[in-house]
C-alpha cells in the first residue's frame, strides 16, 4: 500500500527542458542542412529556397528562421531579417547566434537611416536595444565575435547613464510596431493557426 503511495504522489517532477528542446520534423533539419551546404558555396538564392521548404515542412524550426534571417540581411531586406531573427527567438529564447543577428539587424536599420522621424525620436532607444540583444548573445553563446563587436560598438554609440531600453521592445511582434509589415510578408505565410508560439515539448520517458 505504502509503495502505491509513494508512486502515485511522491513521484519526483521531469527536470526542467532545456530551451530549444522542442521536437522538430526530421525532414525540415535535413532541407536545413542542405540550405547550409547551397550557403557555403554563396548560392543564396538555392538556399533560401531549402530554408523556405524547411518552414513549409515544419513551421517551427528555429534554425531556419535563424538562416533565413542572415540571407535576408545579407540581401539588405533588415526588417525582413529581425523579423525572421525574431520568430527564431520566439521558438528558442537562448538562440546566441539569433540574439546577435537581431542586435546586428537593428543597426542596419538605424544606419539605413529610412525612417528618420522614427530613428531620431527613438535613437536611444533603438541603440540600447541592439546593445541588449548582443549581451544577451555573449551570455548564451560565450563569445561570438560578432556580438562582442557589436556590443562594444552600441555602447561606443551611447552614454551609459544615458542608457535606456524600450519596454516593449520596438522592434517586438507584440509591440504592434515596426516589425508588423515585415512579420505578415516574412513569417506569417509559414504559420499554421494556433501554431504561433511553439509546439509542445518533447515528451520524456519521465513523463
Amino acid at each position: 500500500m505504502w509503495k502505491w503511495f509513494k508512486k502515485l504522489f511522491l513521484k519526483k517532477p521531469p527536470p526542467p527542458r532545456e530551451p530549444g528542446d522542442f521536437e522538430v520534423d526530421e525532414r525540415a533539419r535535413e532541407l536545413v542542412a542542405l540550405g547550409d551546404k547551397m550557403l557555403a558555396t554563396e548560392d543564396y538564392v538555392g538556399a533560401m529556397e531549402a530554408y523556405n521548404s524547411a518552414l513549409s515542412v515544419d513551421g517551427h524550426c528555429a534554425e531556419a528562421w535563424y538562416r533565413r534571417g542572415r540571407i535576408f540581411l545579407h540581401d539588405g531586406k533588415i526588417l525582413e531579417a529581425a523579423a525572421c531573427f525574431v520568430r527564431s527567438l520566439e521558438l528558442d529564447p537562448q538562440t546566441a547566434q539569433a540574439c546577435c543577428g537581431l542586435g546586428e539587424a537593428i543597426l542596419s536599420f538605424l544606419n539605413a537611416d529610412k525612417e528618420p522621424l522614427f530613428i531620431r525620436e527613438n535613437r536611444i532607444e533603438i541603440i540600447s536595444e541592439a546593445h541588449h540583444h548582443f549581451e544577451k548573445s555573449l551570455k548564451f553563446g560565450g563569445d561570438l565575435p560578432r556580438a562582442r563587436e557589436g556590443r562594444d560598438l552600441c555602447s561606443s554609440m551611447i552614454k551609459q547613464d544615458s542608457y535606456k531600453l524600450a519596454k516593449p521592445p520596438l522592434f517586438s511582434f507584440h509591440s504592434g510596431g515596426i516589425l508588423e509589415k515585415a512579420k505578415k510578408e516574412a513569417v506569417s505565410p509559414f504559420l499554421k493557426p494556433g501554431d504561433y508560439r511553439r509546439k509542445a515539448p518533447l515528451q520524456t520517458q519521465n513523463d
